[in-house]
């Protein structure tokens, strides 16, 4: 289990932060597999391996170009976000997220 969830060596002197590290590695690993399922069921595949699934580390890349911009001016706030590619939008539907009002800017 330890090699699955790449522990590595931990510094930890009690045996509550040990296990609070440990829990912490098996929730990381759930939210991994629930991607992946979800990735699966929304056929949404590799670009560079076709007929392979995106993996979840793969889907997590591809959306670390996406951002969020506020621009404060005063009282006013404005919220941007980029415009996303074929592959985030699909990965952003796959994942449930909804990206209608991104494409308008937001002045509050």
């Amino acid at each position: 289990m330890k090699d699955f969830l790449a522990l590595r060596p931990m510094f930890h002197w009690t045996e509550e932060r040990v296990r609070g590290h440990v829990a912490l590695c098996v929730l990381a690993a759930t939210i991994e597999a629930v991607m992946a399922r979800d990735l699966v069921n929304a056929k949404v595949m590799d670009p560079d391996l076709p007929f392979q699934s995106m993996s979840p580390r793969r889907a997590l890349a591809a959306l670390k170009d996406v951002r969020v911009e506020l621009v404060l001016a005063g009282d006013l706030t404005v919220e941007l976000v980029t415009r996303r590619n074929p592959v985030q939008a699909k990965v952003l539907k796959a994942f449930g997220v909804d990206t209608s009002t991104w494409d308008k800017a937001t002045i509050a």
